[in-house]
């Protein structure tokens, strides 16, 4: 079992042929001179974040959680942005935002049905108790401020809406590496 600290995230993740176009994107916006990196954690949907919680008892729950769900599909059809924090004030994410759909909602409430006590100050967006939570979101990037509006200008041109599908929830260690993956049913 792999346990480098006490902070972990759980995080739902795409089919492969979404996977590799939001990837692509990404690479194509770092080649562009639009991103300074492209972030190594593989594109997803943040579904809890958890501090001090037992880590056997976390992947019980995904584990339980997992075991009755279907894999579903979401449009991925716009763009938002989260904008720049007091700690870092030139910087803004960009994100690609899944259509509301009752599954979505349904899949994410419910999963927060238990251990929302853990989130602690890294989950607390995410948790269900949160009046300001951060939006349903997979992130871009993270760009500098200042090329915010050609960054956009290049997103409108290469992006096209896409059908997703959600198909597991992944446990991660946070910095990450994957601890499990919990696979959801086929259709």
């Amino acid at each position: 079992m792999i346990t480098i600290n006490n902070k972990y995230c759980v995080l739902a993740r795409f089919d492969d042929l979404t996977t590799i176009k939001l990837e692509d994107l990404r690479t194509d916006l770092y080649k562009a001179g639009y991103l300074e990196k492209v972030s190594e954690w593989k594109p997803h949907i943040t579904f809890g974040a958890y501090e001090d919680i037992d880590i056997k008892s976390l992947l019980e729950w995904v584990k339980e959680f997992s075991k009755n769900c279907y894999t579903f599909d979401m449009s991925l059809s716009s763009f938002g942005i989260l904008p720049p924090s007091k700690n870092y004030p030139d910087t803004a994410v960009i994100f690609i935002a899944p259509s509301p759909s009752k599954k979505l909602f349904s899949s994410y409430y419910g999963f927060h049905k238990k251990l929302d006590e853990f989130c602690g100050k890294i989950g607390y967006p995410y948790s269900a108790a949160c009046t300001h939570a951060y939006p349903f979101h997979s992130t871009i990037g993270v760009f500098n401020t200042s090329k915010l509006q050609t960054s956009l200008e290049y997103l409108f041109r290469h992006f096209t809406p896409i059908t997703a599908k959600i198909i597991a929830l992944e446990v991660y260690t946070y910095p990450m590496k994957l601890i499990k993956r919990f696979d959801f049913l086929a259709k």
